[in-house]
């Protein structure tokens, strides 16, 4: 008899996924992940994440978080496929303020252990020929920074973990958790209940709706936030590119609230810089499995172009071969925000774990 405590997470995005990947690695045997869309496309913030993986925080701890996340996806492979690209990151600068924060950024990351270099406006056009070099005071270069596939990569954790024990149900939406004298006693779903000594949150913006179920107050704001594919660019045309569409660095200007990627011979933007855009989870429409897709599923929302058009403006800017293209594509995708920036992790003061014995390892 295993005893091992029976451990049921919500939601099977990268958060969950992962988690159900480290338990078994430390030896927990009674896992069950719980996921309310499709296994193969779930339609949350992982489903349309562009896959930028930098290590640079001002958080020690966050810098080493991330860096174990580089390991990690490095790990990760099928078929002698990766599902992550160490194509460097770089930081640039356009205002002597921002140099000195790199300075700065510098310096914490090599006290950390992260390899960065300062680099001038030459090094920073060849790392990325795109940029327009006499708008660039320097930057800074992370090499084992890249570029992932998000959704992959929750695939090759799915099938690991599902190798070491782990029951996945895809499909399933879970309508309450059934506590027994303060402590959890199960997950109650749409096809039943699912008896839990655990219970984890992993759900990502629709924390604070699986928060409710125990009366339990989630800090956590689902905001959207703007992205947008170009038309190709004559400059990618003819490129051989990797199976992530990419071969330049992950591209950041913080000056501007915005970074890039590549998208084969498009250019991938992402802005910060709009008005905040709250969402209303009782608003959001559902799809069936059947009909989730890249361009359907609840965490994507109707582009605003007028809340881009000063990002756009600015990315032409800074990469003029951007003002031979358009936006062919682009849209308001939901993620996860809370108070400081930081993610939530802990037991709830109110609702505990079922007393059950840990497992050894």
């Amino acid at each position: 008899m295993s005893t091992s405590p029976r451990v049921v997470i919500i939601g099977a995005g990268i958060v969950g996924a992962n988690l159900a990947d480290e338990l078994t690695a430390r030896g927990w045997t009674n896992i069950t992940v719980l996921e309310q869309g499709p296994l193969h496309l779930a339609g949350g913030s992982t489903s349309h994440a562009p896959g930028l993986v930098f290590q640079t925080n001002a958080s020690k701890t966050m810098t080493e978080f991330a860096s174990y996340t580089v390991d990690k996806l490095l790990s990760l492979r099928k078929d002698g496929q990766p599902c992550f690209w160490q194509l460097g990151g770089l930081e640039v600068a356009t205002t002597p303020e921002r140099l000195e924060e790199l300075k700065r950024r510098l310096g914490f990351i090599t006290s950390w252990g992260v390899e960065g270099r300062l680099i001038d406006p030459d090094e920073c056009e060849k790392h990325y020929p795109l940029l327009d070099r006499d708008r660039v005071l320097g930057g800074l270069h992370v090499p084992s920074d890249g570029l992932a596939l998000a959704a992959r990569a929750v695939q090759l954790l799915i099938e690991r973990a599902s190798a070491a024990g782990v029951v996945f149900r895809g499909s399933t939406t879970v309508t309450g958790v059934r506590e027994e004298g303060g402590r959890v006693a199960a997950v109650v779903t749409d096809d039943g209940e699912v008896p839990a000594d655990v219970v984890v949150s992993c759900a990502g913006f629709w924390g604070p709706k699986v928060g409710a179920m125990v009366g339990m107050d989630i800090p956590l704001l689902p905001l959207a936030h703007q992205y947008v594919k170009t038309t190709p660019v004559a400059e990618l045309a003819g490129r051989n590119e990797l199976p992530n569409g990419a071969r330049l660095p992950i591209l950041r200007h913080q000056d501007a609230d915005l970074y890039y990627r590549e998208h084969g011979e498009r250019i991938g933007i992402g802005s910060y810089a709009h008005r905040p855009m709250p969402v209303d989870l009782d608003e959001l429409p559902s799809f069936t499995a059947e009909q989730m897709s890249e361009h359907r599923m609840p965490s994507r929302l109707d582009f605003t172009p007028e809340d881009f058009e000063p990002s756009w403006q600015e990315s032409q800017r800074l990469l003029p071969m951007l003002r031979g293209a358009r936006i062919e594509d682009g849209f308001n995708g939901i993620f996860s925000f809370t108070p400081d920036g930081g993610p939530l992790i802990g037991e709830s003061p109110d609702v505990k774990a079922s007393s059950s014995p840990r497992p050894s390892g």
